[in-house]
This record gives C-alpha cells, structure tokens and sequence, in this order.
C-alpha cells in the first residue's frame, strides 16, 4: 500500500518526537495543539502505526515511533542538503566546465586564473583540454567544450571571438649564441644564414612566420621542422638553430640558457581571446572564469607573457 507523506508531516512528527510535550512542540511549529494532535493521529492513520503512547500526564514515542524519527531525520537532512546544493548552483558556485587552450595557454595565462578560481569557487570543477588551435576551434564547434582560449579566427555564422591581448613573438637562441649578444629587438632578417627550428604547418606561429617570410627579401628555409614546442626547445638548446616563439611559451621550458629576444621588421604577434558559439550564454561557472582568465592576461607584463 502506498504511503503518502508529506516534507510537512516529517517535519512536524520529528519536531514533536523531540519536544518534552505536545504544548512545546506544538509552539516550535507555531500551530495550535489542537491542530497538532490531528496532524500526528492523520500521520498515524496514514502509517497504519501507533506511533505515541498517550497517558494523562506525558506522551512517549513507541518503538515504532524512535525508528520513524531515525528515517525522519535522515529524509529532513537529505532534502535540505539537495536544496543548499541546488541553491548554490543557481549562484554559480558549483559545477563542470570543459576548456579548450592552447598548451602555451595552459601553460601561463590558465594556472593563475585557475588559482583564484579555486579559491573563490571550490566546487567548479574544470576539464581542460590542451589542444592545438585546430582542435580548440572543434570542440567548441561541436559543443564538446565551453568556450576555448586560442588564435583569432575568421568571421564565422556559428563562433563568435572575443580578443584579449596579443602575444608578440620572439627570437629564441642559446645564450652563447651570436644573436643573443646585444639589447632589444632584432630584424626578422638577422635569422638569415642561421639554421633555424621552424614549428609546423599547422600550427599558428608558423603560419605567422611564414606570412612575414613571404613579404621578404630574404630565405629562411627552416633546418628543422617539429611540432612541440618541447622539441623546438631540446634543438635549441642543443646548438643545433635558432626558433621564432610567442612570448606565452615561455612559461612552457626553461629560460636559464636561453635568450628571448623580439623580433621587428615587421613586429608579429598572434592575437589571443575567446571563442563561444554565437548565441549560447556562457554558464555562470564559465563567465567566472572567463573573468579570471581576464584578469591574469592582463596582470603579466608583456615581457614575460
């Protein structure tokens, strides 16, 4: 036979199965005892149990009535930590997030960001895909990320780009190299002569390297050609060439036998912001990490972005 009661009827029978009397428990609930005498005989009648002994001077639970307390109890608290939980979504502090970044994003920019997010907003929870531009423009495509962090894009119906800052590239050489000897930026034309580590083809420094070579006047016919910034690195650091980096891949190796220097003639940077499907609002877990990603952008200093 199916049961039915009420969130109102556990909490006034486990109110009054605490309460010294029917006349206390009756004034916690702020009904009348009369009234509440009818709510527990109805429980009573629902239950088909004798849940109080009632004498003249006291009323007493039956050992039926201590076991619906226990199972009272537990109802009345798992309803109101479901609800907490459900309330503290509506305020965004709780949640999933999938992420598509750049490595060199998630290498520099994302870690900051991510720290104050942990600790304004413990119970997001963020899946991070380090992805290659191509990949990061996909996913957000196909609805398999939130938004991504990557290259700008051309003008699409479905994706929509929100630019934050440009990342400026720079020459990357050893320290006993000749070209990290001297201040300040270099011509993109002192790379001639040197074997130089290019990236590959798909990726967005080389397709930036490659429209500046174009306009040239000069070769630079890469020696070496990879796909990880790690490898460009490991050859670099060998002696084996020079390499053209953005500056927010430096926080991806270490510095301490390198030299970063920019590069000019022209000046390149590859710009850097969000993309979101058009008409898709962001979830309040993902605005607030697009905010903190902001904000750690904007707090590096260029040189060291």
């Amino acid at each position: 036979m199916p049961i039915n009661l009420t969130l109102r009827q556990l909490e006034i029978f486990a109110t009054t199965l605490r309460a010294p009397s029917f006349t206390e428990a009756a004034e916690k609930l702020r009904i009348s005892q009369p009234a509440l005498s009818v709510a527990i005989r109805k429980i009573e009648a629902e239950l088909g149990l004798m849940l109080f002994d009632r004498t003249t001077r006291k009323v007493t639970p039956t050992a039926d009535g201590r076991h619906l307390g226990a199972v009272a109890d537990d109802l009345l608290r798992d309803f109101k930590v479901a609800m907490q939980g459900v309330a503290s979504r509506s305020d965004g502090l709780h949640g999933r997030l999938t992420i598509a970044v750049l490595p060199s994003i998630a290498a520099s920019i994302l870690p900051r960001a991510l720290k104050v997010m942990q600790e304004k907003y413990p119970g997001i929870d963020v899946a991070i895909r380090d992805v290659m531009h191509e990949r990061a423009v996909a996913m957000v495509a196909d609805g398999l990320a939130d938004f991504a962090v990557t290259t700008r894009i051309a003008e699409t119906a479905a994706l929509s780009y929100d630019e934050i800052g440009a990342d400026r590239i720079h020459l990357v050489c050893r320290n006993d190299h000749v070209l990290a000897k001297g201040k300040g930026a270099l011509p993109w034309s002192a790379l001639e002569g040197h074997p130089y580590v290019a990236m590959a083809g798909s990726t967005s420094v080389r397709r930036l390297a490659d429209a500046v070579l174009l306009q040239a006047d000069f070769a630079l016919q890469p020696r070496f050609e990879v796909e990880q910034i790690a490898s460009a690195i490991a050859l670099v650091s060998a002696g084996l060439g020079v390499t053209a980096l953005p500056a927010l891949t430096f926080s991806m190796f270490s510095s301490d036998r390198l030299t970063m220097r920019p590069l000019t003639g022209p000046s390149l940077s590859r710009q850097i912001g969000f993309l979101q499907l058009k008409g898709r609002q962001l979830s309040a877990p993902a605005q607030a990490l697009v905010g903190e990603i902001r904000t750690a952008y904007a707090g590096m200093r260029p040189s060291k972005a």
